[in-house]
């Protein structure tokens, strides 16, 4: 479940990214917002208030759907492998983003992989 909504992304109507003059020219005629004002936000986001407000809150709603309907645990399994912390031996991009979605004590709800995927020797 978690994997199905963390990858929602909303349709951006009257937004766009650009990182060029050229492809901001071309977004906004591609999204016709000639004559308005557009805001630049972060990673080569553009769009209208409006825009951006309604993206943002397309956002804030997946989050909560996550926080209803999934487990501190799925979330922290999926993103174990997400970031490659078996690899990496360092589980805290995962633990970090469980804690971000379902706070501190959460985590120590969590059956964290072994130490020996980790550096903890």
């Amino acid at each position: 479940m978690y994997k199905e909504l963390k990858n929602q992304h909303p349709e951006l109507k009257e937004c766009f990214y650009a990182f060029s003059n050229q492809q901001f020219a071309e977004g906004v005629k591609e999204k016709n917002l000639e004559g308005k004002k557009i805001l630049k936000a972060m990673y080569g986001l553009f769009g209208t208030k409006e825009g951006l407000d309604e993206m943002q809150a397309h956002y804030e709603n997946v989050q909560n759907k996550i926080r209803e309907q999934c487990t501190p645990q799925e979330i922290y399994n999926y993103e174990f492998v997400n970031h490659e912390c078996e690899y990496t031996g360092d589980d805290t991009e995962a633990l970090e983003i469980v804690e971000n979605y379902f706070g501190k004590e959460s985590l120590n709800t969590l059956n964290r992989f072994p130490s020996y995927l980790l550096n903890e020797n």
